[in-house]
């Protein structure tokens, strides 16, 4: 009897744990491994997208539909799931801390807009940092001369965090 019990006791655990970290044995039987939940950061130039200084919809570049169009398709084609989208609009410091807050929070907004209408239907949010996140460091100077504007291009930009589950590339 007691034997009998630890037979199927055997073959229970075996048959619970054949699936685990069979990763060079072809089992259709098998589901496949879950893949874990992962954010990707990705940077949108602003000046790539939107007229300098705007911020609406018909002030998008054909360069930034093209570089969202593409986007869209990364998000549609790579991942198996979407959990959600952040973005977050961001500006250089010229002009005030308040107008520069609503510059970044409309870029935004537009770009959430924009996947939408890609048919993206993850949650996306929206959120403003202004100008309080700089990346730039030498840039000299307070009144908006056109060095000064172009040394501070990389301050204005878009930040896109997706969150999802990756879709499994190909077997070599």
């Amino acid at each position: 009897m007691k034997l009998s019990r630890l037979a199927i006791s055997l073959v229970t655990v075996s048959a619970l744990s054949a699936c685990v970290n069979l990763k060079d044995v072809d089992n259709d039987w098998c589901g496949p491994e879950s893949q874990p939940v992962k954010q990707e950061q990705v940077t949108l130039a602003a000046d790539a997208l939107f007229q300098f200084d705007k911020s609406n919809p018909s002030d998008l570049l054909a360069e930034g539909k093209k570089t969202l169009d593409e986007l869209v398709t990364k998000i549609t084609e790579g991942y198996a799931t979407v959990d959600r989208i952040d973005l977050v609009g961001h500006t250089d410091r010229l002009g005030t801390e308040a107008y520069n807050y609503n510059l970044g929070l409309n870029r935004a907004k537009t770009v959430k807009a924009y996947l939408e209408q890609g048919g993206i239907s993850a949650p996306i949010s929206v959120a403003s940092a202004g100008e309080s996140q700089p990346v730039t460091k030498d840039c000299v100077g307070e009144r908006a001369t056109p060095a000064l504007t172009a040394c501070l291009q990389p301050d204005r930009r878009v930040t896109v965090a997706i969150t999802g589950i990756r879709k499994p590339t190909a077997k070599k």
